[in-house]
């Protein structure tokens, strides 16, 4: 017999997969793990996704982030992401969160790319 809390968070998981999906298509994967180090449970590079169903908000974002943490280096990707189901809700309103630290770097690189396009297109 599975686990019904394995089964919930597997059920989960593939929401999340299938929801990603329809935006970046093959891009988002659901990785095997292969040995003793986890690697996540999906990866849309260069994000490393750790999902949580938990009842409990708190334990989901500390057990998830403090796990992805970890995950993202077994993965070789740079940043981690956990995300965290809202009860009786669709899965477009789960909640995503990261560090501080992660959300500073992401901020970073993208305004970086946006001023070097906005460079490129002022030629």
């Amino acid at each position: 017999m599975t686990n019904p809390n394995k089964a919930k968070g597997s059920a989960f998981e593939l929401a999340i997969f299938r929801y990603l999906f329809e935006v970046f298509g093959r891009l988002v994967r659901r990785p095997h793990n292969e040995g003793f180090k986890d690697v996540g449970d999906l990866h849309l590079s260069p994000f490393v996704i750790q999902a949580k169903n938990y009842a409990d908000v708190a334990t989901a974002l500390n057990v998830g982030l403090t796990g992805a943490e970890v995950q993202k280096g077994h993965a070789g990707e740079r940043w981690a992401v956990v995300v965290i189901k809202k009860r009786n809700a669709h899965i477009s309103q789960a909640r995503v969160a990261m560090s501080l630290e992660t959300f500073r770097e992401v901020v970073k690189e993208l305004t970086d790319l946006n001023a070097k396009v906005y460079d490129l297109s002022n030629r």
